[in-house]
Order: C-alpha cells, then structure tokens, then sequence
C-alpha cells in the first residue's frame, strides 16, 4: 500500500514529519498515513491519504500540503544495512561447502539462512 514514499515530509507551514507507516480506516477501509511530527513533543498522527496528498491553496497559489523531503536516517540506515547484509549473502553463497568440513558447512548453511531472514525483515519494512 506504499503509495506515498516513506521519509521526511515538509508541511506547508513549515513543520517537519516523517512519514513512518500506512494504514487502512477500520470502518471505510480508506488510506491512512502514520507520521510523526519532528519537532515539540514529537507526537504520531493519522491522516488520510487523500488529505496528505491533495494540493491546497495558499494566498491564490496552488501547493502540496505536505512536500517530500528526503528519506529519514532509520531508512538510510535500513538501506545501507540491506547493501551490506546482500553483499555478505553473496559471498558466503559463492564458498564452496564441499570443501569444509561438516561443523564448518553446517555453520555456513546457517549464517545464510540467518542473512536471508535479515534481509526479508529489511524489505518488509521499508514495504519492498
């Protein structure tokens, strides 16, 4: 449902929020966005799609109401982890087993499984 990219959002009047999650409406099952505001008590929010992605005009000018910043440092960190954990994957895929011994490849067939399932929960929650 990622409809909109999550990471840092400036609203119209200035503030910061970043944009964390989605959720569906339990009653009219409409789109809805998690957020949170970057500044004061750092409350989370909802809003429905429709309304975060709508223009709105300001003194006779149309503009977005919330405008796409950037990611934020948890998804640069995510990212980053992700190239790091699919290049370890890689390499250890590209060892020969047949040349170890049996605790050794045991070992092996487990850091892959374990690389495997780290990069399924990266990609799950940066919703790829």
């Amino acid at each position: 449902m990622n409809l909109i990219p999550l990471g840092i959002y400036r609203h119209y009047k200035g503030n910061q929020y970043e944009v964390f999650g989605f959720a569906k409406h339990s009653e009219t099952l409409e789109d809805m966005v998690i957020y949170r505001a970057l500044y004061g008590e750092r409350r989370t929010w909802v809003r429905p799609l429709s309304m975060w992605d709508n223009p709105i005009e300001i003194d006779g000018k149309t503009v977005k109401r919330f405008e796409y910043v950037g990611e934020s440092d948890s998804q640069r960190e995510l990212t980053e982890a992700h190239r790091a954990l699919l290049s370890t994957l890689q390499k250890c895929e590209k060892i020969d087993g047949d040349k170890m011994g049996k605790s050794q490849q045991t070992l092996l067939e487990r850091r892959i499984a374990a690389l495997k399932i780290a990069l399924n929960l990266i990609e799950k929650e940066q919703n790829l």
